[in-house]
């Protein structure tokens, strides 16, 4: 039976990081389709059309601040798993982040070998229709 590739958004407006992201989502053991985009409207924009599988979400984004990217997700589809990355060490945008329904949270600089095992946690749970 094939196995079907999971449809992976990195939402961030510095290049470096998204290749980097993109870099070792490819090289992992499992199949990831990875699409991109600098700011928050173009992420909404890929996210009403093409539903990912999972977000990777700056919080500092040149337009729309990712919190708020975030809460238009869960209005898009709230069944969507969204990790936030930042830079900033704010413990109320964490806090704020997890109360309007993120997965989990990557602070940056991250450490590369815990982007995989989180993004597989969050493919794993189940898409619940739900918050």
């Amino acid at each position: 039976m094939a196995v079907v590739p999971k449809k992976i958004l990195i939402v961030d407006d510095d290049p470096v990081i998204v290749e980097t992201l993109a870099a070792i989502l490819r090289d992992s053991w499992e199949t990831y389709i990875v699409d991109r985009a600098s700011n928050g409207a173009d992420a909404l924009a890929a996210i009403s059309s093409e539903r990912p599988d999972l977000v990777l979400l700056d919080v500092a984004l040149p337009d729309i601040n990712g919190l708020e990217v975030l809460r238009r997700v869960r209005s898009i589809d709230p069944r969507i798993p969204v990790i936030m990355i930042t830079g900033m060490a704010d413990r109320t945008a964490f806090t704020e982040a997890m109360r309007s329904g993120a997965f989990g949270y990557i602070p940056k600089p991250f450490d590369i070998r815990q982007i995989e095992p989180v993004v597989a946690m969050a493919l794993e749970r189940p898409r619940s229709t739900g918050r």
